[in-house]
């Protein structure tokens, strides 16, 4: 994979060294001048997600919801073991007169318990429905954005650098400043 974007960013750049700046290796001089502007750059990813206003936004939305859902789960919890133990002190102490009725109240807490188990997952498939479309949504505001950006089609190829994916890249062709600033302008709007 990594041998394929060097090649495809080496095709794509297709900068030919002048004879008299290529050491007898095959490598260009240090200092030497390419004779053609590379047409690839690249957009920082995690910056983005640290800097871009709408990612900010979106993640404290989402962080928000997850606590509500965290802050509701831990009280229905809670009450479910009150539950228990409500129950088991009751039966302990002989609370219950006839043996149906412990068990109509058992088959209560194991009820409580597949409802909770039930709202758990499905909080966990709102969370998961709330990330994808946030995710939809950045990616294609990211790409809209580009599209626009790249209306004089200076670049051939816009890479995503997240985390250790590009291991080299001048910093002529890191374009994620002006990205950023597209991007947190036009959110503002």
């Amino acid at each position: 994979m990594m041998l394929m974007v060097v090649g495809m960013t080496l095709a794509a750049c297709n900068k030919k060294e002048p004879a008299q700046q290529v050491k007898p290796n095959g490598l260009p001089k240090a200092g030497a001048t390419p004779t053609q502007v590379c047409d690839v750059a690249i957009v920082d990813i995690d910056s983005l997600a640290t800097q871009y206003e709408y990612c900010k936004a979106g993640l404290k939305t989402l962080e928000a919801k997850q606590n509500t859902y965290r802050q509701q789960l831990t009280a229905k919890g809670e009450a479910l073991q009150n539950a228990v133990v409500a129950f088991q002190k009751k039966l302990q102490s002989g609370g219950y007169t006839t043996q149906a009725e412990a068990e109509k109240a058992q088959a209560q807490l194991q009820k409580q318990q597949q409802a909770l188990q039930a709202y758990q997952e499905n909080v966990e498939n709102e969370m998961a429905k709330a990330t994808e479309n946030y995710q939809q949504v950045l990616r294609d505001s990211l790409n809209n954005y580009l599209r626009e950006f790249n209306k004089d089609n200076r670049y051939k190829l816009i890479l995503s650098k997240s985390g250790d994916n590009v291991l080299y890249a001048a910093p002529t062709v890191d374009i994620t400043k002006e990205v950023l600033a597209g991007l947190n302008k036009r959110y503002k709007k």
